[in-house]
C-alpha cells in the first residue's frame, strides 16, 4: 500500500513541479524572451511595411479554407509554428485601416504607444470591474481625461470604459431612463416595464445612428418608442419640429424622457445644435444624450470647436476612443454628468460605505472587464492634447482638400464635405447625370472595384436615394499625396467601368 501511495505521490509531485512547461501555458524565461523578440520583429516588419502593401486585398479561397478548416490540436504546437501561420495566413489580409489611404467606415490606425503596452496589460490581466488595484484607479484618471478632452465638467460626473460607441450609448441611455423614472417617483430597476406609467418616448433625428435603436430595443422600450425628428438641409436636427413633437406626445399621454442628439453623424459629420437642444431639454424636463462616438473629439480642432457650443451642458455623452483617438479596438467610454444616475442604474451594493461601492462594475453592465483604460491612457499621455489636436486637425484639413479636389473634377459630383472629416461624392460624368439608376449601379460597382485593386479604400453608401462614395479620414498619417491618390483612383476606375 505504501509503495502504491509513494508512486501516486511521485506522480502528483511531477505534475505540480512540471505543470508550467507541460501544459504549454507558460514558457521558461529564456524562451519567453526569445519569443518576445520574434513577436517584436514581426510587429516592426508589419508596421514599417504597411504603406508598401495593398490597402486591402480579398482573402483567397484557399487561405480562407486553411484558416477556418484548422483541426483542434490534441497536443500543443510549437510557438514558432504559430507565429509562422500568423505571418502567412493572417497578417497579409487585414481590414486595411492601418494604411494611410484607408478611408472606409470609421476605423483608425492604432497608436504605437498603445500597441507596445498591450502585452503588459495582458500580462497583468486584471479584472477592472472588481477589487482594489491600480487598473481601476488608472481608469478613473483616464475617464477624467476623456471628459476634459470632450469639454464636459468633471465635478459630479462619472464614466466608464466600454467596448465601443454602441455600448456607450446603451450605458448612457440606461442612466437616462433611471433618472427619468426617478423624476416621476418610481424605480425602473425594481418595477421594470410592468407598471402603469406613461410610455417613455425618445427623440432622434433621421441622421442618428442605428445603435440608439438597438439600445432602446434591448432596454425593452421597443423601437416604436423612438420618434424620428426630421433634419434640416444641413443634416442637423430640426429644433422646431422636435419641440412640436414633444408637445404633441405629451398631450397624447406619452412621457418624453430623452433626446438623443449627435456630435458628428457617421453619414456626413453633421453636429446637432447642442446649445439650443440643451436649453429645450432643460425647459421640458428631458435628458439630453449625445452620440459622439465618431465626432466628439473634433472639438479639439479650434476651427470647428464653436460647433460644439453647449456640449458642457449635455447630460451624457457616448464616445469611441478607437475611432478618432487612435486607441486600438475595442474601446469606448460612456460619460454622464449626473454620476449618481449612472451609479444607481447599475449598482449592486446598497450603501456607499461598502468596500466595493466604487468598483467600476458598479457603473456598467459588465462585471468582468478588461484593462481598456491602459490603451486610452497610453495614447493620450504619449500624444498629449496638442498631439491629438494636430492629428484631428490634419484629418479635417485633408477632408477639405478632398472636397476641393472632387469639386474641381467635371466627372465627380460633391454631395457633402465637412464640417468634420467625412466627404461624400460620386462618379457622375455629365453624360450620365440624367440617369439616376445607372449612376447608382455604377457607383456601387466602382466602390467594390476600388477596394479590390487595393490602391485606396473607400466605401459606398446610400444617402437620400443616391449611391455615393464615402471617405472618412481618421488616420493620423494621411497626407495630400494620399488624397490625390484617392481622386486619381476614382477617376481611373470610373472611366474604365464606363468603357466596358
Amino acid at each position: 500500500m505504501l509503495g502504491g501511495k509513494g508512486k501516486e505521490l511521485d506522480l502528483i509531485t511531477m505534475t505540480v513541479t512540471g505543470f508550467r512547461t507541460d501544459t504549454g501555458l507558460a514558457f521558461e524565461p529564456e524562451r519567453l524572451r526569445r519569443y518576445g523578440d520574434l513577436v517584436l520583429d514581426e510587429l516592426e516588419r508589419y508596421l514599417s511595411g504597411i504603406e508598401e502593401r495593398p490597402v486591402w486585398q480579398p482573402l483567397p479561397v484557399e487561405i480562407r479554407q486553411q484558416i477556418s478548416g484548422q483541426s483542434l490540436p490534441e497536443e500543443g504546437q510549437p510557438f514558432e509554428e504559430t507565429l509562422t501561420l500568423l505571418r502567412e495566413l493572417i497578417l497579409p489580409y487585414p481590414q486595411g485601416n492601418g494604411h494611410p489611404r484607408f478611408a472606409g467606415w470609421i476605423n483608425s490606425a492604432p497608436s504605437h504607444a498603445s500597441i507596445l503596452l498591450k502585452p503588459l496589460a495582458a500580462a497583468m490581466n486584471p479584472n477592472c470591474g472588481i477589487g482594489d488595484h491600480a487598473g481601476q484607479e488608472l481608469e478613473r484618471c483616464a475617464v477624467h481625461w476623456m471628459m476634459e478632452l470632450a469639454g464636459l465638467p468633471t465635478e459630479g460626473s462619472a464614466g466608464v470604459f466600454v467596448s465601443g460607441g454602441s455600448e456607450a450609448n446603451f450605458t448612457c441611455l440606461q442612466a437616462a431612463r433611471y433618472w427619468a423614472a426617478e423624476q416621476d417617483g418610481w424605480n425602473v430597476r425594481r418595477e421594470g416595464l410592468q407598471g402603469h406609467h406613461p410610455p417613455f418616448v425618445l427623440y432622434q433625428s433621421d441622421q442618428g445612428h442605428f445603435s440608439i435603436r438597438r439600445s432602446i430595443e434591448a432596454m425593452g422600450l421597443g423601437s416604436s418608442s423612438i420618434h424620428i425628428v426630421p433634419s434640416t438641409p444641413d443634416y442637423r436636427m430640426d429644433l422646431a419640429a422636435l419641440e412640436r413633437r414633444i408637445h404633441e406626445d405629451r398631450a397624447a399621454g406619452l412621457r418624453p424622457f430623452c433626446v438623443a442628439a449627435t456630435a458628428g453623424t457617421v453619414e456626413t459629420g453633421a453636429i446637432d445644435p447642442l446649445q439650443e437642444l440643451a436649453e429645450l431639454c432643460h425647459a421640458e424636463g428631458l435628458w439630453l444624450h449625445v452620440d459622439g462616438a465618431y465626432g466628439a473629439f473634433g472639438i479639439l480642432d479650434e476651427r470647428v470647436a464653436p460647433l460644439y457650443r453647449g456640449i458642457d451642458q449635455v447630460d451624457s455623452l457616448a464616445t469611441d476612443q478607437h475611432k478618432w483617438l487612435s486607441v486600438p479596438i475595442d474601446c469606448g467610454c460612456a460619460l454622464v454628468r449626473h454620476g449618481a444616475a449612472l451609479h444607481d442604474a447599475f449598482r449592486l451594493t446598497q450603501s456607499d460605505d461598502e468596500d466595493d461601492a466604487n468598483w467600476m462594475s458598479e457603473y456598467t453592465l459588465q462585471r468582468t472587464r478588461r484593462f481598456r483604460a491602459l490603451d486610452a491612457w497610453a495614447t493620450v499621455r504619449t500624444a498629449g492634447r496638442a498631439g491629438l489636436a494636430r492629428a484631428i486637425s490634419n484629418n479635417i484639413s485633408m477632408a477639405r482638400l478632398l472636397a476641393h479636389e472632387v469639386a474641381a473634377q467635371p466627372e465627380l459630383e460633391l454631395i457633402s464635405g465637412g464640417p468634420l472629416s467625412i466627404v461624400r461624392f460620386r462618379y457622375a460624368p455629365p453624360t450620365l447625370r440624367d440617369e439616376p439608376t445607372l449612376l447608382n449601379r455604377l457607383n456601387r460597382q466602382l466602390a467594390r472595384e476600388i477596394q479590390r485593386r487595393g490602391r485606396v479604400f473607400l466605401t459606398s453608401t446610400c444617402l437620400r436615394g443616391q449611391e455615393l462614395l464615402r471617405a472618412c479620414l481618421v488616420h493620423y498619417a494621411t497626407t495630400a499625396d494620399d488624397i490625390q491618390a484617392m481622386v486619381d483612383e476614382v477617376l481611373t476606375v470610373g472611366r474604365a467601368l464606363c468603357d466596358l
